[in-house]
């Protein structure tokens, strides 16, 4: 929660932020939170196969009280930097799903999994409401403040409570930290090329610099990878069916689907010109707290019937689903209390159904042998969308004519429609799942 309370409750805040800090400040936090994100998912939940999840989990909790209290700053480049130690805790829900996975089981799993996608969309939506009236009320700043408090009492709750590590379960060998370093360069050097395109040009000189860190960097990868005993990512595992299509659409969802959500919404919401002019308190009251009560309420019976009828079909379901609501959002766009209805469903196809199974399947379709390695990439992916997403829609958000939010809204359709075509081209993996099935059997399932 401490977490995602980072992301969701600077939603309403994003007018405040600039006018406090300058134009363009809320992108520039953005950017260093999401880049962190990625690096820390693709190097530190492998880390923890080694060191132990606990551990790990306690550590980046305490980082990130550290981000938070340096983002009360009232100077930009400090509050990056902070942004940046908060984006690296984004490996607490990578941890946290490899702990119930390998703790429970059936049902117990898929609700779990529910009550986890829940959280990572806010606090029943009462925490983007709280974020309006107190952006309103005492400015930005005083969302860290609570933050920073929250995230005080999670270190306490981690040390006491989450159970212990087994040493047994832990990887043979040694963390590959040469591996470490060019994934850590390919995966960031990617997130900056999309920020740089998509502000300074896809040719400009940044962007071109960063596209050459990326493929130098991931040309030796290969080469690490093929060499050492005991690889970071294990690429014969993510060349599979089973393994780079999740990455693949989860990159696409977030550039579309979510932006829609963390971008687009509240852009359009407080817009005085383009969009309905409102203040922090209505945009977060009207538009973002609905979705995410509904998510938190649909949640966990999501994760259960993923558990029946398979996670994949269930994200395939929530994509098309979603991809008709945005349409609808696009068409409506001029309607105040159309697309406030049309968010009520948006918490239920996106929030719930999508994003249940998508945080799920990076641990359910790991490889034994690394279980670490892909829900760490898949994670990262998140960033990597995100970044995709403000490199496309702030260009379009930000140009201010009557159509922009209409041309934002079918872009995200698009988008949408090729997430969905990748989504049938993962391939369940089987699991056993010990006393996975319902009945308590050990039933051979998959992901399906």
């Amino acid at each position: 929660m401490s977490f995602s309370l980072n992301a969701t409750m600077l939603a309403p805040a994003v007018r405040d932020i600039n006018q406090t800090l300058g134009p363009g400040a809320f992108v520039a936090m953005s950017t260093p939170f999401y880049l962190a994100g990625a690096i820390a998912n693709v190097v530190l939940v492998r880390w923890s196969d080694y060191v132990g999840r606990k551990r790990m989990l306690i550590g980046i909790v305490i980082v990130m009280c550290i981000g938070t209290a340096l983002c009360l700053s009232t100077s930009l480049p400090i509050v990056v930097v902070g942004r940046f130690l908060q984006g690296a805790s984004n490996i607490t829900y990578g941890l946290a799903f490899l702990i119930l996975r390998n703790r429970l089981s059936g049902a117990t799993f898929g609700i779990c999994c529910g009550v986890m996608a829940s959280i990572n969309g806010g606090v029943a939506g009462g925490d983007a409401f709280l974020a309006g009236i107190m952006t309103d009320t005492w400015g930005y700043r005083s969302i860290f403040g609570l933050i920073l408090v929250v995230g005080l009492i999670a270190v306490a709750f981690v040390w006491k409570w989450v159970p212990a590590d087994e040493h047994s379960a832990r990887a043979e060998g040694r963390m590959d930290w040469i591996g470490a370093v060019f994934i850590a360069l390919t995966v960031g050097g990617i997130t900056m090329f999309l920020s740089n395109g998509g502000h300074a040009g896809w040719t400009s000189t940044p962007a071109l610099v960063w596209l050459a860190v990326v493929v130098v960097a991931f040309i030796a990868l290969v080469v690490v990878d093929n060499r050492v005993e005991h690889p970071l990512v294990g690429l014969r595992h993510i060349r599979t069916r089973e393994a780079w299509p999740l990455i693949v659409v989860t990159v696409l969802v977030m550039a579309s689907f979510m932006v829609v959500l963390g971008f687009i919404i509240p852009s359009m919401a407080e817009d005085p010109d383009s969009g309905f002019g409102l203040n922090a308190t209505m945009t977060a009251l009207l538009f973002l707290t609905p979705a995410a009560v509904v998510q938190v309420l649909t949640a966990p019976f999501v994760g259960r019937i993923a558990v029946r009828i398979g996670f994949v079909t269930v994200m395939r379901i929530g994509i098309v689903a979603t991809i008709v609501v945005i349409a609808l959002m696009a068409v409506f766009a001029d309607h105040k209390y159309a697309i406030v209805a049309l968010m009520v469903v948006f918490g239920f196809t996106c929030c719930a159904t999508v994003l249940t199974p998508l945080s799920s399947l990076g641990v359910l379709q790991a490889s034994d042998e690394a279980p670490g390695a892909l829900p760490g990439i898949a994670n990262a992916s998140y960033g990597m969308g995100f970044s995709l997403g403000f490199a496309w829609a702030g260009p379009i958000v930000g140009s201010g004519t009557d159509s922009t939010f209409q041309q934002a809204f079918w872009t995200c359709v698009a988008i949408g429609v090729i997430a969905l075509g990748f989504s049938f081209a993962l391939r369940p993996k089987p699991i056993m799942t010990g006393a996975a099935a319902p009945d308590g059997s050990t039933a051979h399932q998959t992901s399906r």
